[in-house]
């Protein structure tokens, strides 16, 4: 069996929210023995194995790895199927059924909460009021257990987006507004900084510098086909011009392999320009005209 104290001791002694050295003190031995057990480096005396689980609320079973590495792979396939039942087969119902399961079964799971703030909200975007209102309390729990305990700060900065998300729908903007504006520029991503590690002219450079832009080519895709189908100046028909002079574009340089990312941006647009149709009221008729149009780019 794989024993797991290590990692178990520094779980549990962050979950109780004590140092090494106050758990050092409690059970008579020295901050540095307490920094080898959870480093992997020493195991505790065995007289201690019953003292720590009594102390941590676990059985001795639990305290070695082996509960918990049943867990660990529970919890490894219910997020599997989290993510097929939505991602791969786009049943909302479905998915939200199984994380709200997830989120009972497993309370301790930082990534289980974020999903959980997603599909109790609605999504990352286009939230409605009434159910952040609704689940207000919920939602402020789940992302002060994050900011509390989680040191994964892509969900730290989740759980800051959905508080912003609560607090702008009861009505405080500026407290919300204030929250966003510490996260980063695009100029300070995680994927911008790694470009900026390589030196350029090596193959780890262009490679990053490559997949900034592709991320990038997505990204502003989808802003524009958003841009044409949320402008409110444009009729239904501007709407259906714009994104055909934009099949007509992809169309002319779909061949040319200089314009290959050109070609991903164009493609993006249209299907979001397709993806957004009915939710701003296009007519059946429009619609059918609108996927005649794009028909080629969505393939």
């Amino acid at each position: 069996m794989n024993i797991k104290i290590s990692e178990n001791i520094k779980r549990l002694r962050k979950a109780k929210k004590i140092t090494q050295e106050e758990l050092a003190e409690i059970f008579n031995v020295t901050p540095a023995a307490v920094s080898k057990w959870e480093n992997n480096e020493t195991y505790p005396d065995i007289t201690l194995l019953f003292p720590l689980s009594h102390f941590f609320g676990v059985s001795i079973d639990e305290l070695m790895g082996y509960d918990y590495m049943v867990i660990e792979e529970e919890i490894k396939r219910v997020k599997e199927e989290i993510h097929n039942t939505w991602y791969v087969n786009n049943d909302w119902g479905k998915a939200k059924e199984l994380v709200i399961n997830a989120r009972t079964s497993y309370p301790n799971d930082y990534e289980i909460m974020v999903n959980y703030l997603f599909f109790t909200t609605g999504g990352m975007a286009d939230n409605d009021s009434s159910v952040l209102l609704q689940n207000e309390k919920e939602i402020i729990k789940v992302c002060d257990l994050i900011l509390e305990g989680c040191d994964v700060e892509n969900y730290r900065l989740e759980a800051i987006n959905y508080k912003a998300k609560v607090l702008y729908a009861k009505g405080d903007e500026q407290v919300a507004l204030e929250l966003l504006n510490n996260f980063p520029s695009f100029y300070h991503t995680s994927g911008q900084k790694i470009e900026q590690l390589y030196k350029k002219g090596t193959n780890e450079y262009y490679n990053q510098l490559t997949f900034n832009l592709y991320e990038l080519a997505t990204f502003v895709g989808n802003k524009i086909g958003k841009h044409i189908s949320y402008d409110d100046k444009l009729s239904n028909e501007e709407k259906i011009e714009k994104v055909g002079k934009l099949v007509n574009l992809y169309n002319s340089i779909l061949d040319d392999k200089d314009y290959v990312v050109l070609v991903k941006v164009i493609k993006d647009a249209v299907k979001e320009a397709m993806h957004r149709s009915k939710q701003i009221g296009f007519s059946n008729q429009e619609i059918e005209l609108l996927e005649s149009l794009t028909s080629k780019v969505n393939r």
